[in-house]
């Protein structure tokens, strides 16, 4: 009880210093032309790095947004067009952006869907231990001699490394990347939050890991007014959704998603609830080998994931392969079934990756150790295939832009993973 106060209380807090920063925030507006002609561009893709807000352009080439802390680095983007990083001190005024076309870009990316799989970043010296992707740039935990020397550098999406943090005074275990759009580099006890300032990272905040999972572990997405949080049972069959008001702090409940089969399971056979729900492993031998069946093999997690598209939300019911869609209000739109038992002996690995630049949802099916990934439609839940990985048994999958990255771990002696990427060509 005492552990689901303070998480209460935690939770609360962060909301509460949301609410006191608001008031404060800058507002940036302005518009984006084409250099040569000077003509409006609609629909262009305007990010921030280290955060979830953007916006696109109006008909008019317009765009007005409230940003989240400032300097910072603005991403401007558009399909035919050479992306615009733009480093900004401060908010004051319009800002007029002014984009220069680039007519050889289709003919560019029909080419490389053709050469396959490219390496993102290979070094005889360093091998990548995480990465996670952030608009249109690529963040990389590198690091050589068993961890003795790690250091996070940041590319560009043209390979480009455009910042570096220098080697790590710490022992890092991965990346995170939270419902805020703040990534952070994890130790064993410390999670240190990410800043790009120019050309250098540095890490302005550190937290404690306890109180940092505690708060953020849950929270899968966010809106202007809503945190929204993703809650496993004890037992990991029943996933609940709900979401906290940023200003009222009112909880509401979404909806919940439950494994029925695995629950009937375990109604029937009590042993394996009392199996699920140690906190410590059994003395025996013998009770070890049918925790380990019951728990990794019999009883799977539900995998069940919310994504947030714009002004919709859907939940990716993965036990039985359904597609539901809520608005922002939480009021349900439609409810589909994507056929994932129908790709013969091809098996569905229950993973949701999601383009947030293209906004498009993709799951994967696995066959004899390869890879194929499958666009999924939002309205009618219908897959269809749009690429297999020529490496198999890809790691750690990211889809971002209409490309594909991915970790590998190339064959040879030590460690030896790289970060490769492929166009999406269907």
């Amino acid at each position: 009880m005492k552990s689901t106060v303070n998480r209460s209380v935690i939770v609360l807090m962060m909301i509460c210093l949301y609410s006191a920063l608001e008031a404060q925030k800058p507002h940036l507006f302005g518009n984006v032309k084409n250099e040569v002609t000077f003509s409006s561009i609609s629909d262009a893709n305007i990010s921030f790095t280290g955060t979830k807000l953007g916006c696109s352009t109006n008909l008019k080439g317009e765009f007005s947004v409230i940003i989240d802390t400032l300097p910072v680095y603005m991403i401007v983007s558009h399909l035919g067009y050479e992306t615009q990083r733009i480093w900004l001190e401060n908010a004051s005024g319009g800002i007029n952006i002014l984009m220069k076309p680039v007519a050889s870009l289709l003919q560019e990316i029909e080419i490389r869907s053709q050469s396959g799989p490219e390496p993102f970043f290979k070094d005889d010296q360093y091998a990548v231990l995480d990465y996670e992707v952030d608009n249109t740039l690529v963040f990389l935990l590198i690091y050589r001699f068993r961890l003795a020397k790690s250091e996070l550098i940041c590319k560009a999406d043209n390979g480009d490394t455009i910042a570096r943090s220098g080697i790590l005074s710490f022992r890092p275990v991965g990346l995170f990347s939270d419902c805020l759009g703040y990534l952070h580099v994890l130790s064993a006890d410390s999670a240190y939050q990410v800043y790009l300032r120019k050309d250098t990272l540095i890490f302005p905040y550190k937290a404690d890991m306890q109180k940092f999972k505690s708060t953020m572990s849950d929270c899968v997405a966010s809106t202007e007014d809503w945190l929204i949080f993703r809650k496993e049972s004890k037992n990991h069959q029943t996933v609940d959704f709900y979401r906290i008001n940023r200003k009222t702090k009112v909880k509401k409940y979404l909806t919940s998603v439950s494994d029925d089969a695995k629950l009937k399971m375990l109604r029937h056979n009590p042993f394996d609830n009392y199996l699920l729900l140690m906190d410590t492993l059994p003395n025996s031998s013998a009770e070890i080998a049918e925790w380990v069946w019951v728990n990794k093999i019999l009883y799977k997690p539900n995998v069940s994931v919310l994504h947030k598209f714009g002004d919709t939300i859907a939940i990716f019911n993965t036990t039985i392969g359904t597609l539901e869609l809520y608005d922002l209000n939480g009021f349900p739109i439609s409810e589909t079934i994507m056929p994932v038992q129908q790709k013969g002996d091809e098996k569905w690995t229950k993973e949701i990756y999601i383009d947030a630049i293209a906004h498009i949802p993709y799951t994967s099916f696995i066959k004899n150790g390869r890879f194929m990934l499958y666009r999924i439609n939002l309205n009618t839940g219908e897959l269809k295939r749009v690429l297999a990985t020529s490496h198999i048994f890809p790691q750690k999958i990211r889809i971002q832009n209409n490309f594909i990255f991915y970790l590998y771990n190339i064959p040879g002696a030590g460690d030896n993973k790289h970060l490769f990427r492929q166009i999406i060509d269907d």
